[in-house]
């Protein structure tokens, strides 16, 4: 299982030139609706995958023989090359893709055809739970055997993930607590799909900064904490913030 995100922030203290003031006209809201649409209509990839998506359901309905087409065909028609921080756009361009993207698309037609499904974000991970009758079964989208349905398998998975959730060898000096959330979380939680969409933001803001986009990652950032304000991400959009603004100084 590959991971998710090192969330360790090289913060840089002096950056001249940068400015606060920014002002995103990104659509901060998501439709599973709309993403299916919209990407069904620009993108011949997604087209095919849409059209095979909906002849299987058209056949299979809410079925784990639907669930699994929807898995093998993502990882056939578009999920190519894991790649940490990569973007749902990336993923439907050039087929990169990390868990967060990995898992926003198959949560898209899941939340399309109205299935009883929980995305599970954890500290490094996220993955989808789909409930079928008595059945539990899990998504892993960075694991081409990541489809699983019986019982020991999912439940092995499920204890192995929420462990490694929650454990940390990293030592926290006193001083930074603050980051804590961010260098040393601990999570394992159900969340919403727009919430994913804000995950993605975060992921997004944490790479950018990497590569020095200070005002492009702070945006990603405030786009994040819109979307999903949880505990990391607003810390993440205060540690930008400060950088910026000592940056004008």
């Amino acid at each position: 299982m590959k991971r998710l995100i090192f969330f360790f922030l090289m913060l840089q203290l002096s950056i001249p030139g940068y400015v606060l003031a920014l002002d995103s006209k990104e659509d901060l809201d998501f439709s599973s609706k709309e993403f299916i649409d919209h990407w069904g209509t620009v993108s011949p990839k997604f087209q095919k995958l849409k059209k095979k998506i909906e002849k299987d359901f058209q056949r299979f309905e809410k079925s784990e023989e639907f669930l699994r087409r929807l898995f093998y065909r993502s990882q056939l028609h578009l999920l190519y090359d894991y790649n940490q921080y990569a973007s749902i756009n990336e993923l439907i361009e050039t087929g990169k893709f990390d868990c967060v993207s990995g898992s926003l698309l198959m949560a898209s037609f899941l939340d399309y055809y109205e299935f009883d499904y929980e995305i599970i974000e954890t500290s490094y991970h996220v993955f989808i739970k789909v409930r079928l009758a008595n059945q539990l079964i899990v998504l892993e989208s960075t694991d081409e055997n990541g489809y699983l349905t019986h019982e020991e398998e999912v439940t092995a998975y499920l204890k192995n993930v929420e462990k490694d959730s929650k454990q940390s060898n990293l030592y926290l000096d006193p001083k930074d607590i603050p980051i804590k959330s961010l260098i040393q979380p601990s999570i394992y939680r159900a969340i919403n799909i727009r919430q994913l969409k804000g995950l993605e933001y975060f992921n997004r803001a944490i790479f950018l900064n990497n590569q020095a986009a200070y005002n492009l990652a702070y945006e990603k950032a405030k786009a994040a904490e819109i979307l999903y304000p949880s505990e990391r991400i607003v810390v993440l959009r205060r540690l930008l913030e400060q950088q910026l603004v000592l940056a004008q100084n």
